[in-house]
């Protein structure tokens, strides 16, 4: 009996003992994380959050170009179509100016002919321009455009000539916001890559290979 009772104390003691070996081990086990996270943890993560921060600027700005970039090629879209408008209105003008003149230039041509027979002296010459609202210019052609109608032509042009002035402005700022857009969509594409690299990296470098095997 009392042998059957001193094997029953040392199981128990051995038993004991197990347990606090496992307690003294998992202790050990976590002062060893702990020292590995601030020996290896802390600069990867700095790293990588430093990677992390930058690839987000790269994108965000990335983002703003190209909006700047379909901004500018909307404008430029829209200022080539006010020049194609302003164009066909310059046209317009010129035609119908030609159109109202044609009778005076039948007269002036007429009115020439007859003054190169010698049917006519210059002074009447002078005086039929004169009623045709057209300079007196023996010898020369007559003017294509009424003298009444040469100011609304003349401004028409001149819109013309500023909104294909304003269609070419707008035309290079857009090709310019567009290279730059791809430039940086290019360095946003790098820069995600990089984030991608670097988070593998510590995943599986020597960090991870630790934990895993205390795992």
């Amino acid at each position: 009996m009392l042998a059957g009772l001193m094997a029953g104390t040392v199981a128990a003691v051995l038993v004991a003992l197990l347990v606090l070996l496992g307690v003294a081990a998992r202790r050990q086990s976590e002062r060893a994380d702990v020292r590995l996270d601030y020996q290896f943890g802390v600069p990867i993560t700095d790293e990588v959050d430093a990677v992390a921060a930058y690839a987000a600027s790269v994108c965000a700005a990335a983002e703003r170009a190209q909006q700047e970039a379909d901004l500018a090629q909307y404008r430029a879209d829209q200022a080539a179509a006010d020049r194609d408008m302003a164009e066909l209105r310059h046209r317009l003008a010129r035609r119908r100016a030609q159109a109202a003149g044609e009778p005076h230039q039948l007269v002036q041509r007429a009115a020439l002919d007859a003054y190169q027979r010698g049917q006519l002296s210059v002074t009447e010459l002078n005086e039929i321009w004169r009623h045709t609202h057209a300079p007196a210019e023996p010898g020369g052609p007559a003017p294509a455009v009424p003298l009444a109608w040469e100011p609304p032509v003349r401004a028409s042009q001149q819109r013309y000539e500023q909104a294909e002035a304003e269609a070419a402005r707008t035309g290079q700022e857009a090709g310019l916001k567009a290279a730059a857009a791809t430039l940086l969509a290019a360095e946003a594409q790098a820069a995600e890559a990089l984030l991608s690299a670097t988070r593998r990296s510590a995943s599986t470098g020597l960090v991870g290979l630790l934990r895993a095997s205390w795992a």
